[in-house]
């Protein structure tokens, strides 16, 4: 149900996108250690509140982190999103969902990257 790890690299994105896990209804758990902050364990619930699995918390957060890094790059939030839809099992909301929150917790000066 996960899909196959590997990196995207479209639109100046790489994301790995198979480790979002991006299979609705099967969760991850991810390991303990890869959570480092608050921000990490909240960030890995929310986004497993959303339906979004996931193998690897570690990748799953370097994800949030690229998208972030990304943004800073000029890169737009709806091109990170079709970029995540094309090569992920991920819904629209669940896509829009990731995006979010990987700005709400890791990079909030880009809150109003879809207006």
């Amino acid at each position: 149900m996960f899909a196959a790890q590997r990196l995207v690299q479209s639109a100046g994105l790489a994301l790995v996108a198979g480790t979002i896990g991006l299979a609705a209804g099967s969760l991850g758990t991810g390991t303990a250690s890869a959570i480092t902050s608050a921000d990490d364990a909240a960030f890995l619930s929310d986004i497993r509140y959303e339906g979004i699995a996931y193998e690897s918390a570690v990748e799953v957060i370097a994800n949030a982190h690229e998208v972030c890094t990304e943004l800073n790059s000029g890169v737009e939030a709806t091109d990170i999103g079709l970029d995540i839809l094309e090569h992920t099992d991920l819904n629209t909301r669940q896509a829009a969902a990731f995006i979010v929150m990987s700005i709400g917790y890791y990079c909030p000066q880009h809150t109003g990257a879809f207006g």
